[in-house]
């Protein structure tokens, strides 16, 4: 070989030789990782088992993967159980704080011999984070179909297509996205005046709101810590198309001192009368606010993009426009 071949092959074979080298040496820390978070588990109760855990994607990235999954929680953590055919989790070699989870085609939630069973076509998550801090959460779910287990009932029995971003700011603001697509609605199990005034199938739902102080709701899912902390739900927009029902919304939403509902939202129907006589038919408002209730659907201020109707919740009360629906209680209880 030429001498002025020879240094950047042996640089090239140096190099590859290194990274070979880092690869087994971090194959061995996510499988050390991987056992004793395993060992945790097992010894604060729960009970795992898969197949053997393999590691590889040697050169191009580090994959993790299992097949046929069982977890099951202790009792004193609820009794849960989660089944999963398959998993794999990968993540480039340079960038362990981001990793691509996908799951198997099926998967079975079940607590006290109830839950659901999910068959997916495709089914990927996206996970980052620092310092075992989850910052952010990408989820992408097609074709996916829901079937009861046992007793349990489930009023979604399929959607086409899910799309979910969850961001943490810097400032404490977990801002969520969340787009569905081709939602089936079993009939049987909704009342039965929706359904037969808006259908069993909801063509889109999209949903971007912020959640203010989320570290105090994480860390302890205490309503009241994030109250105290002056936590904000801002609904930034809001749109959903089910049947007749063509709504958009925006609004802000906080909890008062008894953790009640407080706060507005910008509702803009398209066609309020049949919301109206929705509400009507299935009891959700009293008969003698019907007229009420009626008057405000058609009085409201209207436009191109449809009628705009205030729903505000002050005093453990719920108001559409100026006529009260009913009550809200603490949503701690």
């Amino acid at each position: 070989m030429p001498k002025r071949f020879a240094v950047p092959v042996l640089a090239i074979l140096v190099v590859f030789g290194a990274y070979s080298a880092y690869w087994v040496y971090a194959r061995g820390q996510i499988e050390a990782y991987v056992d004793n978070w395993e060992t945790a588990q097992m010894e604060a109760g729960f009970t795992i088992e898969h197949s053997n855990v393999r590691v590889g994607g040697f050169p191009y990235r580090f994959s993790v993967s299992a097949d046929d999954i069982v977890m099951r929680a202790p009792e004193r953590d609820g009794g849960w159980m989660i089944e999963v055919n398959s998993f794999e989790a990968n993540a480039l070699p340079y960038d362990f704080t981001h990793w691509i989870i996908s799951l198997g085609d099926t998967m079975q939630l079940e607590q006290n011999g109830a839950g659901l069973a999910l068959m997916a076509e495709h089914a990927r998550f996206s996970i980052s984070g620092t310092d075992g801090i989850t910052q952010r959460i990408g989820a992408e779910i097609d074709n996916l179909e829901i079937a009861g287990l046992g007793d349990a009932r489930s009023t979604v029995s399929g959607l086409s297509s899910l799309r979910l971003n969850a961001v943490t700011t810097d400032d404490g603001v977990m801002a969520i996205r969340l787009h569905l697509e081709g939602v089936d609605l079993v009939a049987s199990e909704i009342d039965p005046t929706l359904a037969s005034s808006f259908g069993d199938y909801i063509s889109q739902l999209r949903a971007d709101f912020t959640i203010s102080q989320w570290n105090a709701l994480a860390e302890t899912a205490d309503l009241a810590a994030w109250s105290n902390a002056q936590g904000l739900f801002r609904l930034r927009q809001f749109q959903t198309d089910w049947g007749r029902l063509n709504l958009s919304a925006d609004g802000e939403m906080a909890l008062d001192g008894r953790l009640r509902p407080a706060g507005r939202l910008s509702l803009n129907l398209l066609d309020p009368e049949a919301v109206v006589d929705a509400l009507i038919e299935s009891g959700a408002i009293s008969r003698e606010n019907s007229g009420a209730l009626r008057l405000v659907a058609q009085s409201a201020p209207r436009d191109e993009d449809g009628t705009a109707i205030p729903l505000s919740f002050r005093n453990g009360g719920i108001y559409f426009g100026p006529v009260r629906l009913g009550e809200v209680g603490s949503l701690a209880n």
